[in-house]
């Protein structure tokens, strides 16, 4: 049956790549594409994105998909500029930075996350926000920000913003759709899925439900070869949801949104391989070889599991009050995360003093909850005069807690906990933003805004130390409650000129902060607490639509300079993490795309980013405690000098009511570094657990072909074509552990139909 669903998904994406054959002899070719005028809320309004002074990037959640892209690592590669670090069975928002600006996972991050309105991310670097996919079922589009967002989205935005915009319900159709889908993995196992959504006008133009549903489980392709969970096929990830939306219009001034969505992710093994078979074994010089240790796509880990819960309530209300309109979005979130991961290769040491035999194993077990509620109120003007204005507040209250756990786990007998933590914290934030255009003429405007943010947080640690390991992480302690505050003013400032109806040309100048605060870590040596960072950018645009040539064009120039950044370090003697700040950095580059409709139904997107991300001053020790190293000049993790993207979609009519549709894509992301070590180099140490690892670059291809009219659609692909093992992350958790590293899911086939009414 196994090897009868791979023929038959095998089949059905080769038939796509069949049609790409006809092209030649394409008739009456359907042209779906509008051009310049995709429409996004990134300055929350709705606006042409040929109108928006930011470099934005858009992508349908039809397009995701389609192409079954429903994870932020499956298309992040697609919008150059976007990185990915960090991760793991742990996936983080803080492994996600744009323009550079990054020192690796595991601080706060550096990039925010929302849901329409709602901040999904935290400010507390504490919290560890999980990275958050939400189901293109659910999705009209998601937007990438590029630059900091201080000034209307706050904190922990200071590379950029990733913004999931949903569908809203419908007052007037009833429509639905359902889809299932089945995928392979070349060397591995099969997923499926199934969506379905239905939208229900109760009163016309006044009442609306949408309720959705989907569940997945991605096919795995990673075999363990650990005695205590030995099998093939053994990273099984299963995510289930809904939405339920409700639009009311009692009036025609007054509309209201209520929603509630629910995630549920359960993710078993972990996509960290273990890498390098002449690292650890003594003397070494040269780099980091990226060949598995144990084999291709093969582990050597002890069970290993991560459950992330998500349940978030939103309600919106928008009322015309003829001169403005006044907005008020209120939410509760609920973030759980639990995981049992295997962390023999960075706590292996424990297994001795605990007399473990041979093959026993050490596991850090995890338990995360982030309660968060979040309002936001503001008044946007309405009139048509040269003056437009937008004011508001924001405030947030976060209740987190994160408890570690961990375990010696011997071949025989019962488990061992060597070190517990429970950490309890508290995130408040209150801010005031004000935003306002001033059109001197029809062509040349400027925008002005700024932001006031001030936070408290206190968090408090209590850690157990068994005997047998208090030589290593010191002796049971109670950090009584810390606390911290702190404030900051962001801005930004930005001319527009528009040089024709389809011409737009802009400065932008604007900063971002992320907050600092406590470290309860309870290990002696390790400051007490860390300050914020902030960022200042500089930014030249231009973007426009030739018509005549049926192409649309963006670039940007852009500069960041960043300060006081900060850094998560390793405690060499204990392995423990903990905050500090560095000193400066700085990034700078250029940024092209466009989108080509030469034909009807044919179009051309591509994008190129060059980016130079580095320090621009030695890495400051933190006295008291393990440095962090890092020279003036050395490149921030995860920035590739060059990233590009181009693909290409031709429909066109095959009759009776049908068209047919073909596509290729290619992304190419260059050479990268891993995070900042804490060990430096040594002559006769192992190199490769001091020197950052350099990860290669990498060229993935993917093909997609199908058949639709007004009703069906039948949708094939594969992604990474060429089965290429790029290396998309890489660790040695700053130079103190084995490397690791994560590869490019291997070539996968997929097959979905849907129906729509």
């Amino acid at each position: 049956m196994r090897n009868g669903l791979k023929a038959f998904l095998l089949a059905g994406s080769g038939g796509a790549c069949l049609l790409a054959g006809s092209l030649a002899h394409a008739q009456d070719a359907a042209d779906d594409t509008t051009i310049g005028e995709i429409v996004v809320t990134a300055q929350k309004k709705s606006e042409r994105l040929l109108d928006v002074p930011v470099s934005v990037a858009a992508v349908t959640g039809d397009n995701l998909s389609r192409q079954n892209l429903v994870q932020v690592r499956d298309f992040y590669n697609r919008v150059p500029g976007v990185s990915l670090s960090g991760g793991g069975t742990e996936q983080r928002a803080n492994g996600v930075a744009i323009r550079g600006v990054t020192t690796g996972g595991g601080t706060a991050a550096t990039v925010a996350f929302a849901l329409d309105d709602v901040p999904l991310t935290s400010g507390a670097a504490s919290a560890q926000s999980p990275l958050i996919d939400i189901d293109p079922s659910d999705l009209q589009r998601v937007e990438i920000l590029r630059g900091p967002q201080g000034t209307l989205y706050g904190a922990s935005s200071l590379g950029g913003l990733v913004k999931y915009v949903t569908v809203s319900p419908d007052t007037e159709r009833f429509s639905g759709r359902i889809e299932a889908g089945a995928n392979t993995v070349s060397g591995g196992g099969e997923g499926w899925s199934l969506r379905g959504s239905v939208n229900l006008p109760i009163v016309s133009d006044k009442l609306a439900l949408r309720v959705s549903g989907f569940t997945r489980h991605d096919p795995p392709y990673l075999d363990n070869i650990n005695a205590k969970a030995a099998g093939e096929d053994v990273n099984d990830n299963r995510v289930e949801g809904g939405r339920a939306a409700l639009l009311f219009k009692p009036t025609d001034a007054l509309t209201i949104d209520l929603s509630v969505l629910r995630q549920e992710a359960k993710f078993v093994g972990s996509p960290q391989i273990r890498i390098c078979p002449s690292c650890g074994t003594g003397a070494f010089t040269g780099g980091v070889d990226f060949t598995p240790y144990y084999g291709d796509m093969t582990l050597n880990i002890a069970p290993t599991k991560r459950d992330v819960d998500v349940t978030l309530y939103q309600g919106r209300a928008s009322l015309d009050l003829g001169f403005a309109d006044l907005i008020s979005v209120s939410a509760y979130n609920r973030i759980k995360s639990a995981s049992d991961l295997d962390q023999t290769n960075t706590f292996g040491f424990l297994l001795s003093a605990f007399s473990a035999p041979t093959g026993s194993s050490v596991s850090l077990i995890n338990a995360d909850q982030t309660k968060k509620f979040s309002q936001e109120i503001r008044l946007a003007s309405k009139s048509d005069g040269p003056l437009e204005w937008l004011v508001g507040g924001f405030y947030t209250h976060e209740k987190i807690a994160v408890d570690q756990t961990l375990v010696v786990r011997p071949t025989t007998g019962s488990d061992s906990t060597a070190y517990a933590s429970v950490g309890p914290a508290k995130f408040e934030e209150k801010a005031a933003f004000a935003d306002v255009t001033y059109h001197f003429t029809p062509a040349f405007d400027v925008q002005a805004g700024v932001r006031y943010s001030s936070n408290d947080q206190d968090s408090a640690s209590t850690t157990t130390i068994a005997p047998q390991a208090v030589r290593f992480f010191g002796p049971t302690s109670s950090v009584p409650q810390a606390k911290s505050s702190d404030d900051a003013v962001t801005w930004l400032l930005t001319p527009r000129y528009k040089i024709s109806p389809d011409a737009m040309a802009y400065l932008r100048i604007a900063t971002g902060y992320r907050p600092g605060g406590p470290n309860s870590s309870g290990v002696s040596g390790i400051p007490l607490s860390f300050q914020s960072d902030s960022v200042v950018s500089y930014e030249a645009g231009l973007k426009g639509v030739i018509r005549a040539a049926r192409f649309t064009y963006e670039a940007a120039l852009f500069r960041v300079d960043w300060d006081d950044i900060q850094l998560l370090t390793t405690d060499v003697a204990s392995q423990f993490t903990y905050y500090t700040n560095g000193s400066t950095a700085r990034s700078q580059g250029l940024e092209l795309s466009g989108r080509w409709a030469p034909i009807g139904g044919l179009s051309f997107d591509g994008a190129l980013t060059l980016l130079d991300a580095k320090l621009s001053d030695d890495l400051k020790s933190p006295a008291g405690a393990s440095p962090i190293y890092g020279d003036k000049g050395d490149r921030l993790p995860g920035s590739a000098k060059v990233s590009a993207s181009l693909s290409s979609d031709y429909d066109w009519s095959i009759g009776h009511g049908f068209s047919a549709t073909v596509g290729a894509s290619v992304a190419y992301v260059g050479e990268r570094y891993g995070d900042f070590a804490n060990i430096l180099p040594t002559t006769t140490g192992n190199t490769a657990y001091g020197a950052r690892i350099k990860l290669p670059s990498y060229t993935t291809f993917d093909v997609r072909g199908g058949i639709y009219n007004a009703d069906w659609r039948f949708t094939a692909y594969i992604k990474n074509l060429g089965d290429e093992r790029g290396v998309v992350e890489a660790t040695t958790r700053g130079g103190t552990s084995a490397p690791q590293a994560i590869f490019l899911q291997p070539r996968t086939a997929g097959v979905s139909l849907s129906r729509s009414f």
